[in-house]
């Protein structure tokens, strides 16, 4: 936990311009550990310039352009990458969208329970969760019940996370169930604490059949991927 604390102290001077020497020797830690922590964290052209002026190497500003141009080509090369396979899924047929779909809750979708649900703090991922149940079957937001869980340290937030959710799924916040609060307080220092909007549990209401169904959708993804291996 020290060490994350550390790596947020870290980073906060790196952003105010201070050289990783410097930011090691303030917090006692590696001149490699600080680089680590902040390597991502990019420089104004002033700040590089006052680097440069008060470092005793002469090949530091040299050394740190070097080091930056290197990040920036990798953005771009990731950047790069990223569109490709965006190009590459292209658009999904409503097939693609139900197998995909089937898949998914094979890793996350809950198994042992009376109800089709699964519950995520990925956004992302609970809006295709909801376009499957939509496009494949037919489910409307009214269909469905809906509660967050959250840490009870952020217990003061939870309207705000509650309307988070509410605007992403298009769920009235009225239509929420209490919300659930996992009662441990988290002694991690979190460096962006208010962006955290906990998980989502979406249910099927009336579903154990449906569950039944998808459970056999996943045997045959199984039987498939057998049957595909022994070929």
């Amino acid at each position: 936990m020290a060490k994350f604390a550390e790596r947020l102290k870290a980073r906060k001077l790196r952003a105010l311009g201070l050289s990783l020497k410097s930011i090691a020797k303030k917090l006692s830690v590696s001149p490699a550990s600080a680089s680590s922590w902040c390597s991502d964290i990019l420089l104004t052209p002033k700040q590089i310039l006052e680097l440069e002026k008060h470092s005793h190497d002469p090949l530091y500003g040299k050394r740190l352009k070097n080091s930056l141009k290197q990040h920036n080509l990798a953005l771009a090369r990731s950047e790069k990458l990223k569109n490709i396979g965006i190009k590459e899924t292209g658009t999904l047929t409503k097939r693609e969208l139900f197998l995909t779909g089937v898949a998914l809750y094979w890793a996350e979708g809950f198994k042992k329970d009376s109800q089709a649900g699964l519950a995520s703090l990925d956004p992302d991922m609970i809006k295709f969760y909801l376009k499957w149940l939509n496009h494949c079957f037919g489910y409307e937001t009214s269909d469905l019940s809906v509660r967050v869980t959250a840490n009870i340290s952020h217990k003061h937030r939870i309207d705000e996370i509650q309307n988070y959710w509410a605007s992403l799924t298009n769920i009235p916040q009225d239509k929420f169930q209490k919300p659930f609060f996992q009662k441990f307080i988290w002694k991690k220092t979190y460096e962006n604490p208010n962006a955290y909007y906990g998980i989502l549990r979406v249910k099927v209401k009336k579903s154990t059949d449906f569950l039944r169904k998808i459970n056999g959708f996943i045997e045959g993804l199984k039987l498939n991927a057998r049957l595909k291996k022994e070929v």
